[in-house]
């Protein structure tokens, strides 16, 4: 990615969590990435595509984070798969993901373009957790059993991405006892 498009989508990304839909215009992403509006325009035509290349950066952090997680085979499985949820539980902490993730939902409610970024988001999202269970699961898993756990998972996380400062449970018992469960749905 060049530097230029990192600039713009993290002006953009700055301007989301301070200002909230209402105040994300290409206008003060330019002027917060210091170029003229010609120039964010021409790596991203309208909001819409900024957005949806905000929801990509997410993915693809996640994306790498997990691989470098579940590719080590040193662990028994069950230990992998709450490895694997103590980084999500973590990460979900640490980043900035519930403050936009809630301004980019209330805007795919009225926009189709981000709806139709958010969905396949979310298919790019299920696709990546199933392929990281699949490497914890017991070879005679079958693919349906594997999306059922995904289907349980991917509704956890991005619950706990909008509650979890609310809830009073520590992230290392929350990973042991998501776990716990996900790992008996694959045995």
């Amino acid at each position: 990615m060049s530097p230029k498009i990192e600039l713009i989508l993290q002006c953009a990304m700055t301007i989301l969590k301070e200002s909230g839909d209402q105040g994300l215009t290409m206008r003060k992403v330019a002027e917060a990435a210091d170029m003229r509006l010609s120039n964010v325009q021409y790596y991203f035509k309208t909001k819409d595509l900024l957005l949806g290349a905000l929801l990509e950066g997410f993915l693809l952090d996640y994306a790498q984070s997990m691989d470098a997680l579940t590719s080590s085979d040193k662990l028994e499985a069950e230990k992998r798969l709450q490895q694997l949820m103590t980084h999500i539980l973590n990460d979900i902490e640490s980043s900035d993901c519930s403050i936009v993730f809630k301004e980019i939902w209330a805007i795919a409610e009225r926009n189709s373009t981000v709806k139709q970024a958010v969905d396949d988001y979310y298919a790019k999202l299920h696709l990546m957790l199933f392929q990281q269970l699949q490497q914890i699961a017991p070879e005679k898993c079958k693919d349906k059993t594997i999306n059922n756990a995904v289907a349980i998972l991917l509704p956890f996380i991005e619950g706990y991405c909008i509650t979890n400062t609310n809830l009073k449970v520590s992230n290392k018992k929350l990973s042991e006892q998501l776990a716990s469960v996900l790992f008996r749905i694959l045995n």
